[in-house]
């Protein structure tokens, strides 16, 4: 066999193999690192507006006489479910919030063991949280809050009563993020009413006085 046919059959068998290769379908294989570490979820931490709902269990401390020499035993109103509404603005970076809250709440109060004396409490409330871990899931807070407390009572036989003034409180709980939009709350809230005296009812047979407003609440709240 000459030269020139040895070097034909070879390059033809090179063709071949080539073509063979350019057949077969290039696939490319991820590089794998043990030691790579996938990156954990960043909340948006920009700030936001937010509305919510709430709703938990109230105990109104109420300072009542009978005026009678019966010595009548009247208790402070028993405890009682509220519902209510929050809008407000998360600060930038997520470690405070500034919001309105209304609560609205119907309790009743017993004379001589029976009931008689049915309370409506509403409270209009300006409230400033510190917000701690705010990088993380889970976000314990403090809080305060003013406002405004309207409140009105009534009875059969014994008239009727409104109380309304100044509030200052303070506020406590956890929240954590259900997602960058919506997030839930449990906490507590202490509201303390500003006046110190006790007021005639319309009858002149009971005087009252409301001192303050205890809740322990769970909210839902939903960020713009």
């Amino acid at each position: 066999m000459s030269n020139k046919t040895i070097i034909i059959s070879a390059m033809t068998a090179l063709l071949l193999s080539a073509s063979a290769q350019a057949s077969e379908s290039f696939v490319l294989q991820p590089v794998s690192d043990a030691n790579t570490v996938a990156p954990s979820v960043k909340f948006d931490d920009s700030g936001h507006y937010f509305i919510g709902v709430t709703g938990g269990k109230t105990n109104i401390s109420m300072t009542a006489n009978t005026t009678n020499s019966s010595n009548d035993s009247l208790s402070s109103p028993d405890s009682a479910g509220f519902v209510g509404a929050n809008i407000g603005y998360y600060t930038a970076g997520g470690a405070g919030r500034l919001y309105y809250s209304w609560q609205k709440m119907t309790a009743e109060s017993n004379l001589n063991g029976i009931k008689a004396i049915e309370t409506d409490v509403t409270l209009h409330l300006l409230n400033a949280d510190y917000i701690f871990r705010a990088d993380k899931s889970i976000n314990p807070f403090i809080g305060a809050h003013l406002g405004y407390m309207i409140a009105d009572s009534k009875g059969q036989q014994y008239g009727s009563h409104s109380q309304s003034g100044e509030v200052l409180g303070i506020q406590a709980g956890v929240a954590w993020r259900i997602s960058n939009n919506i997030s839930a709350e449990v906490g507590v809230r202490h509201t303390a009413t500003q006046g110190e005296d006790t007021k005639p009812w319309s009858s002149n047979k009971i005087i009252s006085q409301i001192k303050s407003v205890s809740t322990g609440y769970a909210s839902l709240n939903y960020r713009f």
